[in-house]
């Protein structure tokens, strides 16, 4: 989809207050999109940027969603997520904020574009080194099982010809700001984040752990670039993994220079565990082949962070 003709569409973002949905709205505007045709969708009251319109309520009220699917949007950036504990504890509220809204755009009949932020948490179990694209997905969580619906739901609609959807798995983004949160991936930004800040971390995991991240920027310009990927060169599935800069704890450390010394060593098993989980390597063929990369390094990831805040 060409930036000249997409430009007047209409689009809505759900989970648009978030850090990646205020930098996704920001480059849909340096892109020429007009602001009158953005509709931002979250659940907590926000400033939008002038011209766009902000349209605040939860997802998983029926009246909310009927006014979202009302609005005839041509494309949807479907970003809006339930933190992996929020989804354990209730995963039907989770699945009303996943799963419902795609459910309901679907019936909208007017064969919307939908992009989705799904997750790595779609894998689970043994893994292999490296992930790829085409792994056969056993999340181990209720957050990672309803991406994984999602995808499915995308695919098949899409089949059925009521919809273009696409999804993009998204490895652990550095830095979400702003205060922390209770889940693993937001202890890992905060290793970076905290001492940017000036703050003391904890950092629960040892030096030699690697994990797979991507800054705000790669995720941002990768979404934009399965947008506009004709649907004749999307990948089997719809799905693709986003490539991710595989980095130690020790690496993240270092990166900080003199900040580094703000980094506590407290070592947590519990945490560890989890971690040690996760895929180390994320990547995707089909990703690379259309130029969809890993960030350079992670002088590049921090200074993504460091030029937004």
């Amino acid at each position: 989809m060409s930036e000249t003709g997409s430009s007047r569409m209409r689009i809505l973002i759900t989970g648009a207050a978030g850090f990646l949905g205020r930098r996704l709205v920001a480059a849909l505007l340096a892109r020429g999109y007009q602001a009158d045709k953005l509709f931002l969708a979250d659940r907590v009251e926000f400033t939008p940027p002038p011209g766009t319109t902000a349209l605040v309520g939860e997802l998983a009220d029926p009246a909310y969603l009927d006014i979202l699917a009302g609005l005839g949007c041509d494309s949807v950036f479907h970003l809006a997520a339930t933190l992996t504990l929020e989804a354990e504890r209730d995963p039907a509220a989770a699945w009303a904020g996943h799963v419902a809204p795609v459910q309901r755009l679907v019936r909208a009949s007017n064969r919307p574009r939908i992009v989705f932020a799904s997750s790595i948490a779609v894998f689970g179990g043994d893994l292999p080194d490296p992930v790829q694209d085409d792994l056969r997905q056993t999340p181990t969580t209720s957050y990672g099982t309803q991406k994984a619906i999602v995808e499915l739901l995308l695919a098949d609609h899409s089949r059925r010809r009521e919809i273009d959807g696409r999804a993009l798995r998204l490895p652990i983004v550095l830095t979400r700001p702003g205060a922390s949160l209770p889940v693993v991936s937001d202890q890992v930004a905060a290793i970076i984040r905290e001492p940017l800040a000036g703050r003391e971390v904890d950092c629960p995991l040892s030096p030699e752990t690697r994990i797979p991240v991507a800054s705000v920027g790669a995720v941002v310009r990768a979404l934009l670039a399965l947008y506009d990927l004709p649907e004749a060169e999307l990948p089997p599935g719809r799905a693709m993994n986003l490539p991710a800069l595989t980095v130690s704890i020790a690496e993240m450390i270092a990166a900080l220079g003199d900040a580094g010394r703000l980094v506590r060593m407290v070592p947590d098993p519990v945490t560890q565990k989890v971690v040690d989980g996760w895929p180390k390597r994320f990547v995707s063929a089909h990703a690379s082949a259309l130029g969809i990369g890993a960030d350079a390094d992670l002088a590049a990831l921090i200074a993504d962070y460091t030029g937004a805040r």
